[in-house]
């Protein structure tokens, strides 16, 4: 699941609500030998027949029930699709089945496509390639920034960590392409290479000659990785303290003293505001060092490759296969999806709202909604109990826990008011002239309008960052609330034909997993309100970090199949939100009188993982969860029911010394 300052900052690099994803990684091969035993090895002796069963899709890097459920959900929507393509109605210009149908026919018309080429891109990227000093970059930059295409000076709108009655506007750094973690790690080497190779590709088919096209793609690339060595690990995402820098107007046109930042803003729209938040200050003082007339044919090089690497799903096939061939090499899949799908995933990713509220419609289960109230109010009661029970608490301190929780928001299924973003999503059907790109180039800039006027009405509260057709959630520290779209509530998460146990281990175990998070190591930082406030005292944060500290070393013992280790510190507050999760649902379920042991093994189930061996080094650099054999593992056995359930004993590989345990919310507060 997700932690939505994450969404909003590691997704994007950036974001100020911390969303945790549901997945880790596993090896493909893990589960294909001799099933160990529960006390051996818990995670793979409880999927050892389903990874017996499954297998990672060739046009996949891994498989998991995340992947499963996304194809049903995906399956059900595809015949949304092929349902209005074929109906042979003519719908009512703006209804969604307008939208979805025309824009399918543009995507999955490939001559057509072929034969507009880039057309309705041209003029951008003519604007950029023709400037002759950096006035005029700049005034290319605003010209694509219309279209959301802010390559080097982008930006976004979000509550304000200190006020979150309010929105801000921080800025983000620059794409930088593969990344700091590839770029700046050894092993990976060759995914680096065959990035350059692809950024020299992908301008040959623009129009550049081989020779020009490898000297622009060298230079693209040692200037990206020139700022990413100074941006923020994924982890800091987490933290204001890294991301959360507050300029003036003055102060911002200093950061970017090299070029006409005021007229930048201005063009935006963004010259009033109080106050602006750099999240990579460092990153954006290398950005601006680059901001030069010696340097502007690498800018402008820089500017133009980031734009079709962009746009290239939406652009001739040439450009969209090759985008494809360099996704496969950094997630080890081994065949290119079809046409139809590729075209249906990315029309259902522009209309994604459109999709939501037909999803919602057919498919959403108002009983499990009703199922999953109950749940959060059991669990957060449960949750309760454990705040009163940490003996290293104030009574102060656990006042101001308990009054987050009870005011803790919960988000079900699908918005109770949906967004108006589709009335500004306009698509023009190909008899009336629309191309796939130029559709896109629209909605995209309606998209950046929507945003913009919603950043001058303010906070809205109401809004869901997921879609219903999600099958993920999510704790956003900025509105106190945990969200749990439609797609989720399927098997193995929840099932209303399952026993209560299973219910438990999967869509309970998530539940909790999201109310963890409003006091992970993060999460701790916000107050019932969404504001960053220290609410702890110095002897409560000391025993906070001590425990943190004892989670990070136990994490840190763990590794991958390629026996490299598991980063403590990068999956902390994950790991912190896993193991309140699993003591909370234990509790509930003891009192209950659900079997711990359906609990524990539909934990186990739905982290199964099959991962390829590409994908699972990417993960271990770039994931803030811990792998998923070890968030299974690791966790249970600091569980102390886990070893009278299994009778686990001493001398066992999943048994850890009582001393060793780890948790930072427990039930026996002796640790």
């Amino acid at each position: 699941m997700k932690n939505l300052h994450a969404v909003q900052k590691i997704a994007l690099l950036m974001t100020l609500l911390l969303m945790v994803s549901l997945s880790g990684c596993a090896n493909a091969n893990v589960g294909k030998t001799t099933k160990p035993s529960v006390s051996e090895d818990y995670y793979r002796a409880m999927n050892a027949d389903l990874f017996l069963e499954k297998t990672i899709p060739a046009t996949e890097g891994e498989w998991d029930y995340f992947y499963e459920l996304n194809e049903k959900t995906s399956s059900q929507l595809q015949a949304i699709v092929s349902d209005l393509s074929n109906s042979g109605q003519a719908y009512q210009q703006g209804s969604s089945e307008q939208k979805i149908s025309d824009l399918y026919a543009c995507a999955i018309d490939l001559d057509k496509r072929n034969a507009a080429g880039l057309t309705a891109l041209t003029p951008y990227l003519e604007q950029i390639e023709s400037a002759k000093n950096l006035d005029q970059y700049l005034d290319g930059l605003i010209a694509l920034s219309a279209i959301g295409e802010t390559s080097l000076i982008p930006y976004g709108y979000y509550q304000d960590d200190m006020n979150s009655d309010t929105l801000m506007v921080g800025f983000e750094s620059m794409d930088d392409l593969i990344g700091k973690e590839y770029m700046e790690n050894d092993s990976m080497q060759e995914y680096c290479d065959a990035y350059k190779t692809y950024i020299g590709e992908m301008l040959v088919v623009s129009g550049e000659d081989k020779k020009e096209a490898e000297t622009n793609a060298a230079a693209i690339y040692d200037f990206a990785s020139t700022v990413a060595a100074q941006a923020l690990s994924p982890d800091e995402f987490y933290d204001p303290d890294h991301y959360y820098n507050v300029y003036s107007y003055d102060q911002l046109l200093a950061l970017y003293g090299n070029i006409d930042m005021a007229k930048y803003l201005a063009a935006q729209g963004l010259g009033s505001a109080d106050h602006y938040v750099v999240f990579e200050v460092e990153a954006a003082k290398q950005i601006n060092a680059m901001l030069t007339e010696e340097n502007l044919p690498v800018l402008k090089a820089y500017t133009k490759f980031v734009v079709l690497n962009n746009l290239a799903d939406y652009a001739p096939v040439a450009y969209r296969d090759l985008k494809l061939d360099m996704a496969m090499k950094l997630d080890g899949s081994t065949e290119q999806k079809s046409d139809q799908r590729l075209a249906f995933d990315n029309v259902e990713q522009l209309l994604e709202w459109e999709f939501g509220k037909l999803y919602a419609k057919k498919y959403f289960d108002e009983k499990a909604k009703q199922d999953l109230k109950t749940m959060v109010a059991t669990i957060i009661d449960e949750y309760r109990l454990i705040i009163a029970a940490q003996d290293w608490m104030s009574p102060e301190t656990k006042q101001q826990a308990t009054l987050k929780l009870d005011t803790m928001g919960v988000k079900i299924g699908y918005p109770d008011q949906w967004t108006n973003i589709g009335d500004y999503l306009q698509v023009i059907g190909p008899g009336a002239g629309g191309t796939y790109l130029s559709n896109v180039l629209a909605l995209k800039q309606a998209t950046r309008q929507f945003g913009f006027d919603e950043y001058k009405k303010g906070v809205n509260r109401d809004q869901w960052y997921m879609t219903p057709q999600a099958v993920n959630a999510y704790y956003n520290p900025a509105n106190n609330e945990i969200v749990f779209p439609a797609a989720i509530l399927q098997a193995p998460y929840y099932d209303q034909d399952q026993s209560k146990g299973k219910n438990l281990g999967g869509i309970g175990a998530v539940i909790a997993h999201e109310i963890s998070h409003a006091f992970d190591k993060n999460g701790s930082l916000y107050d019932e309100k969404g504001n960053y406030k220290v609410w702890w005292t110095d002897a409560e944060y000391q025993k906070y970090d001590a425990l943190s500290q004892k989670i990070i070393d136990y994490y840190d013992n763990y590794t991958i199949s390629t026996g490299e280790p598991v980063n403590g510190t990068m999956t902390l507050s994950e790991n912190i939100a896993d193991l309140g999760a699993l003591t909370t649902v234990t509790a509930v379920a003891e009192k209950q009188g659900d079997s711990l042991e359906d609990v524990y093994s539909n934990w186990a189930t739905i982290w199964a993982k099959l991962t390829t061996e590409a994908l699972e080094k990417n993960y271990l650099l770039t994931d803030v969860h811990a792998p998923a054999p070890v968030r299974v593992n690791a966790v249970l056995s600091s569980i102390d029911a886990f070893y009278d359930v299994y009778e686990i004993k001493a001398g066992d590989k999943m048994y850890v010394a009582p001393d060793d345990r780890v948790a930072i919310w427990q039930t026996d507060t002796a640790q």
